[in-house]
């Protein structure tokens, strides 16, 4: 599993004595401004004190235009198809058919999707996705690809077809974009018929690393494909929990 990452940035409790707001500092700011009298230090305990304000507003804006869009986009059908020649193939979500869907929905929120990257060590490279508000307040999520060298691909399509496939999971994780099989009938079935799920018991330590990590299952759950834990292919138990292993050894959790 590659490695993935989301960070954003916290907001802090508003404590009683900021609950009016910034508005109603800055006049206090402003008047306290025209007295010569006026103490330096504490002036700047006031400005310091309205930033803190300030950006706590523009935090719960943006998290709130975070919810609201999340809440409006669909799921996206899996039209992109591949083929493995002899050994079968399967179907993926289109970049273009999520941008298509998410496009209007950031736009409506006031919200802007951007990618940039950085080469990593051993030829990875990573690439950075990244939700801004229109007040400043953004979120990012990472993820560390390998160049996709697939067959008949030349060195330049390979780092093109990495980017691509990067930029649509860092959106879902960003988005908690849920992708689906095509279902003609408009009703879909996340999870596959016929096809084997984790079991109960691999179910629980998965929870258990999350638990452990104080995360969700969000970035999971976007990497696989499904709505819940219990849809988790039995395929992909050994992917996620390396994932999760690896996570907790970097910040020095015992698995």
């Amino acid at each position: 599993m590659s490695d993935i990452a989301i960070a954003d940035k916290k907001m802090p409790a508003a404590s009683n004595a900021e609950q009016n707001g910034p508005a109603s500092l800055l006049e206090i700011i402003s008047r306290a401004a025209t007295n010569p009298q006026c103490d330096i230090g504490k002036m700047q305990s006031l400005l310091e004190m309205q930033q803190k304000i300030q950006e706590r507003q523009d935090i719960m804006e943006f998290n709130t235009a975070m919810s609201d869009a999340s809440g409006e986009i669909p799921q996206i059908q899996k039209n992109g198809k591949v083929s493995l020649g002899g050994k079968g193939g399967y179907s993926f979500a289109r970049w273009e058919d999520m941008d298509k869907a998410i496009r209007p929905i950031l736009r409506k929120h006031n919200l802007r999707l951007s990618f940039t990257s950085r080469a990593s060590e051993g030829g990875v490279k990573t690439i950075i996705g990244i939700i801004t508000h229109k007040n400043g307040q953004y979120q990012t999520a990472e993820m560390d690809l390998p160049p996709d060298a697939g067959q008949g691909r030349n060195a330049i399509q390979a780092v093109g077809s990495t980017i691509s496939y990067a930029k649509r999971y860092c959106t879902e994780m960003l988005l908690n974009i849920v992708r689906t099989d095509e279902d003609k009938d408009g009703v879909s079935t996340v999870r596959p018929q016929n096809k084997e799920v984790i079991t109960p018991q691999q179910k629980n330590a998965i929870v258990n690393a999350l638990q452990k990590l104080e995360t969700g299952p969000g970035q999971i759950l976007s990497y696989v494909g499904v709505e819940a834990l219990d849809d988790i292919p039995a395929n992909y138990f050994k992917r996620v929990m390396d994932y999760l292993e690896k996570n907790m050894s970097k910040r020095g959790i015992k698995p």
